[in-house]
């Protein structure tokens, strides 16, 4: 539990203090400091004890409000508006890690095993619609970076797209078969019966 509680504090001091060289590049804005940020909230959670209750029932209260700041965070003007103005910035260092992280990680620990798939085919589905975005879009969708950077980003999309599916699919395909009863248990089980 401490382990968890001081790497919340480094991965949010280190956003912080790198502010300058993870901004600069649209890449390791989006794709390195905001989930850092989002993490640290979720590594406090079981110390907060945040989601408990009835509210939150099955976790759709808290993946719902982490969901909703997950979509705030990935339109483009709030990415520039966080680069450009420090009312955003400080936004930014606040609403992840209590707005996205916190609850995303309350949520998901009461959520149903069905919910947590739905939830990753949704991750996936809208990475690969960011990735096709940013490398397709005729236009800078954010200001603040070159074109050029933005084509990266989304190959940087598709790249996390394709690791998080490789992450989440390789258990289901290597993990050993649950081994059927075999006959000699099925006709020993019968001889205890009938020796009753």
């Amino acid at each position: 539990m401490k382990g968890h509680l001081a790497t919340a504090a480094g991965l949010f001091a280190t956003a912080a203090l790198l502010r300058g060289p993870l901004e600069a590049s649209p890449i390791t804005h989006v794709l390195v400091q905001l989930p850092a940020l989002a993490l640290a909230g979720a590594l406090i959670a079981p110390y907060l004890r945040f989601g408990r209750g009835e509210w939150n029932r099955g976790g759709w209260a808290c993946l719902l409000a982490a969901g909703f700041g997950v979509a705030f965070w990935m339109l483009p003007r709030n990415i520039d508006a966080a680069v450009a103005d420090m009312r955003w910035e400080t936004a930014k260092f606040v609403s992840l890690p209590l707005m996205v992280g916190l609850p995303l990680a309350a949520g998901w620990t009461s959520a149903h095993p069905l919910t947590h798939a739905m939830i990753k085919a949704q991750t996936l589905s809208m990475l690969a619609v960011m990735a096709f975005l940013y490398t397709h879009a005729p236009m800078r969708l954010c200001n603040a970076y070159l074109a050029q950077d933005q084509y990266l980003l989304g190959v940087g999309f598709l790249a996390v797209a394709l690791a998080a599916a490789a992450t989440w699919i390789a258990p289901l395909i290597f993990s050993a078969p649950l081994s059927a009863p075999s006959r000699s248990s099925e006709v020993s089980e019968l001889e205890r019966k009938f020796a009753r």
